[in-house]
């Protein structure tokens, strides 16, 4: 039994569990959060395949202020690392000739700053190419699509999204809704 699961019995705040279960293809993956929201969350993932086996496994806890910046920081990671992975399967260039090291871009690891973000998504709407922007941003192409996907511009299949317009505040107001491109 985990301490965050059951609450002792002197403990009179209200407990909190949230589980959520998730398919994705043969795989299913369960979610649980757990805690009195004053102290640490108790966090675990696990997913099976199809013939029960755990091929998935996470679990650790956390202080409920670190909630936004930690999911932050996972989203983004785990975007860049679908990324590379999805280049790597798709990538038709030759990869570097042995004893070379591999080209790095001026800003390779460098923290995005808000106004990097504003210029790469202005700049993407305005319809850059990829190579376009990896040259002004000094970043990798799998940098550059992880940022895009961060930022809500395209999906994790490099699908362009556009926002609806109609039924903000104002006439002609985005609604913040997102939808894919045709």
């Amino acid at each position: 039994m985990d301490d965050n699961e059951y609450p002792p019995e002197s403990d009179r705040r209200p407990h909190l569990s949230v589980e959520r279960h998730l398919t994705v293809g043969p795989h299913v993956y369960q979610l649980t959060a757990s805690g009195t929201g004053d102290d640490r969350i108790g966090l675990s993932l696990v997913g099976w395949n199809a013939s029960g086996e755990v091929v998935s496994e996470i679990s650790g806890g956390m202080s409920p202020t670190d909630l936004a910046p930690v999911a932050d920081a996972l989203t983004s990671t785990l975007a860049g690392l679908a990324a590379l992975r999805r280049q790597r399967l798709t990538s038709t260039a030759p990869s570097a000739l042995p004893g070379l090291p591999p080209k790095r871009h001026r800003n390779q690891g460098v923290r995005w700053s808000a106004e990097d973000d504003e210029r790469l998504a202005a700049r993407h709407r305005a319809g850059a190419s990829p190579k376009a922007l990896m040259e002004e941003f000094g970043r990798s192409r799998g940098g550059i699509t992880a940022r895009l996907e961060h930022l809500g511009l395209i999906t994790p299949d490099g699908v362009p999204v556009t926002a609806r317009k109609g039924g903000g505040s104002g006439p002609g107001e985005e609604t913040g809704v997102i939808s894919e491109a045709a």
